[in-house]
């Protein structure tokens, strides 16, 4: 960002529109390695100092309790690692250099650290002395905590600044290094605590119950959000020189002093009444209760600020917005995460995994056009023509790339002859009553209709709930007739002069409706009078 660029000879800028003054100068990132800044050598400096003091705590707590410190180094890793990519991923446009990143967890973890053991136990002493014991054990990690813990963190947002000032663009700037520089002293801080506090004979457990507390419970409410609330009013102070100095100074104390307080009402004895027997569940309800609305106030300001760099960055590609470069879709799009990613998806559906990947890479170049846009003072910058020209060529790789072919429908299973012969015809229902035709849907003897109920006696309607049908003596009205066609008992043939069922003539003995359909054309042989006068089936 900072960085010059090469022109060629014979270039010679010229003016273009006069921009907002609070739009940021995006452009070339910036190393934290910068041996001719005395802010540099003052961080290694103290880096050396503190990480000395550090490393001698950490080797006497290895001694004392070494399967505590081991055990806990992998669950700080499973709560740092994830923290840390979301704090990089917040900033939507232009992400911060790794080395400043390394340098602000260095600085809370090691220097912070360092300096604040220190100096927590000094001021306590000091607490204790002047007004007296209880009082200090009560209240003092609520004044001396904050007080020394946000001066030495918020030191190092400054530190970070007078190395790479060309990295403080804007609010959100601040909210990283401020961030990372507070997930590095909570890790250190936290180990700490795993370490002191867990039993010698139950290290594992100890542990696991503190990492509940600190981690689980309260890990999004600590020295991430105080510290990147402290970040984010400095780099207000910094970057809006738009705004009147008294303005900048006001906005930096307030953000200041609400981390301050933020960490004052973690530390006090407020709502020390909710731990009660200190079960997990009531810690977790603690951590809610003292930590839950400020962090939802800091994710509404951490809002507003990427909110602020999307319209910046709709300014800065406005001349190309609606060219081959951008459009407006395009725009709207690179201003959210999740519209990214659903744009991503939705070429990768239609072009394949390459096709996506491809995607990905247009849009890191179609964002960096907006960073080379705010550095650069002419239409015809040998930069901005370079990035419009590489953004053509992976829109021509993209476009070259064919469309998937559609997916192959294997074709479905064809029903072959269903019950009757009848191809793709719907399974054989047992009608109704023994004796009675195909009707309408739901009436007895139709494909489909309620399975038959045996009925009762010969010569009456089949009644459901009646008592299973019985083979009759041979001979009886009842009984079942002889396979083959007879005439019906009313003079009319069987099944109202239609054929019956397809598929093999009826089993003799199987009341109609039940057995298996009659033969193709022929009349259902049951011979019988129907039970209620009726053809029979």
């Amino acid at each position: 960002m900072s960085l010059p660029t090469a022109t060629p000879p014979g270039y010679a800028p010229q003016p273009q529109p006069a921009q907002p003054v609070s739009v940021p100068r995006w452009g070339y990132q910036a190393s934290f390695i910068q041996r001719r800044q005395p802010a540099f050598w003052l961080f290694v400096i103290l880096l050396v100092i503190t990480g000395v003091v550090v490393l001698g705590r950490e080797l006497e707590f290895i001694q004392v309790r070494p399967t505590a410190w081991f055990f806990s180094i992998p669950l700080l890793i499973l709560y740092v690692a994830p923290l840390l990519v979301a704090i990089y991923v917040l900033d939507l446009f232009e992400r911060e250099p790794l080395s400043l990143l390394v340098a602000a967890f260095l600085w809370g973890g090691i220097v912070a650290i360092g300096f604040s053991g220190m100096t927590n136990t000094a001021w306590l002493q000091i607490l204790q002395k002047v007004i007296g014991p209880e009082f200090a054990r009560d209240w003092g990690p609520a004044l001396i905590g904050p007080s020394v813990e946000e001066i030495l963190k918020g030191l190092g947002v400054v530190v970070l600044f007078l190395v790479a000032r060309a990295e403080f663009d804007d609010v959100f700037d601040g909210f990283v290094y401020g961030a990372v520089i507070g997930l590095g002293f909570a890790a250190v801080e936290d180990l700490h605590y795993f370490v002191r506090l867990s039993e010698a004979n139950d290290q594992i457990g100890g542990v696991l119950y503190l990492y509940w507390v600190r981690v689980i419970s309260a890990g999004l409410y600590g020295h991430v959000l105080y510290t990147g609330l402290v970040g984010m009013g400095f780099a207000y102070f910094v970057s809006r020189r738009d705004q009147p100095y008294a303005r900048r100074v006001q906005v930096g104390l307030a953000a200041f002093g609400l981390a301050w307080l933020a960490h004052f009402i973690w530390n006090s004895p407020i709502f020390s009444f909710l731990v009660g027997n200190g079960s997990l569940v009531n810690w977790f309800i603690t951590a809610t209760v003292k930590g839950l609305p400020m962090f939802l106030a800091f994710a509404f300001l951490v809002y507003l600020a990427q909110r602020r760099e999307a319209r910046w960055f709709a300014y800065a590609t406005a001349r190309e917005t609606g060219t081959d470069l951008l459009s407006s879709d395009e725009v709207r799009q690179l201003s959210d995460l999740r519209s990214r990613r659903a744009a991503r998806k939705a070429v990768g559906a239609r072009k394949g995994p390459a096709a996506e990947q491809l995607m990905g890479r247009l849009q890191r170049e179609q964002i960096n056009l907006a960073m080379v846009r705010t550095r650069v003072d002419h239409e015809q910058h040998p930069d901005l023509l370079r990035q419009r020209g590489l953004i053509r060529a992976i829109r021509a790789q993209l476009g070259a790339i064919p469309d998937l072919p559609p997916p192959i429908v294997t074709p479905g299973f064809v029903p072959g002859p269903g019950p009757g012969g009848v191809p793709g015809a719907p399974p054989w229902q047992p009608g109704g009553a023994p004796g009675q035709p195909g009707g309408a849907p739901g009436q007895p003897g139709v494909l489909g209709a309620q399975p038959w109920q045996p009925g009762g006696a010969h010569g009456q309607p089949s009644v459901s709930g009646a008592k299973p049908w019985q083979p009759a003596i041979p001979g009886s009205p009842s009984a079942p007739p002889a396979q083959g066609w007879q005439p019906s008992g009313v003079g009319q043939p069987s099944g109202v002069g239609q054929p019956g069922g397809v598929g093999q003539p009826g089993g003799v003995g199987q009341p109609s409706g039940v057995g298996q359909p009659g033969g193709v054309g022929q009349p259902s042989g049951v011979g019988h009078p129907s039970g209620v006068g009726q053809p029979g089936g």
